[in-house]
């Protein structure tokens, strides 16, 4: 492959990434109009769909937000029934949040099934499927890396002293 075709495809492929980071955002943006929640809330809720029931604490940390400011979001969740709040059984101290079925049921209507991406990737081989993998996973890790240095925050830390 000539450089020239290399960097041609570079320059297209970093644009195409950037189209689809704005497409990703303006579908969020688009539901949490819906669900009548804001960024951070939506942020929220999308932890708690990659993670599970977590603890409050764990999810302060995971927003990089206090856990006064975490508070504050699950009140506003919790009375829009978007999360639940219960007694963490192996400390009952803590507490754990989880999304409720009326989330999930919004989500899906909103979000779709997921099927569109599976039959999207369905197309691929299996070495496509591990160097996308690789490529999206290089990418989240430079974002989240991005994403901390620009919130003055170190890894496993919550906010910045400073601020």
């Amino acid at each position: 492959m000539s450089n020239k075709l290399r960097s041609e495809l570079i320059a297209d492929l970093r644009r195409e990434i950037r189209a689809a980071q704005s497409a990703v955002a303006a579908v969020d943006d688009a539901v949490g109009e819906r669900l009548r929640v804001n960024a951070t809330d939506h942020r929220c809720l999308d932890l708690l769909d990659q993670r599970g029931p977590i603890t409050a604490g764990a999810l302060a940390e995971a927003l990089g937000l206090s856990r006064s400011a975490v508070t504050t979001v699950l009140d506003r969740l919790e009375q829009r029934r978007y999360v639940r709040r219960g007694p963490n059984p192996d400390d009952r101290r803590q507490v754990v949040v989880a999304l409720t079925p009326l989330l999930y049921r919004r989500a899906r209507e909103l979000y779709g099934d997921g099927n569109e991406v599976v039959a999207m990737l369905g197309r691929y081989s299996v070495d496509d499927l591990a160097l996308l993998r690789d490529f999206v996973r290089r990418d989240r890790e430079l974002n989240e890396g991005r994403a901390r240095r620009l919130a003055g925050r170190a890894p496993g830390r919550g906010r910045d002293p400073r601020s």
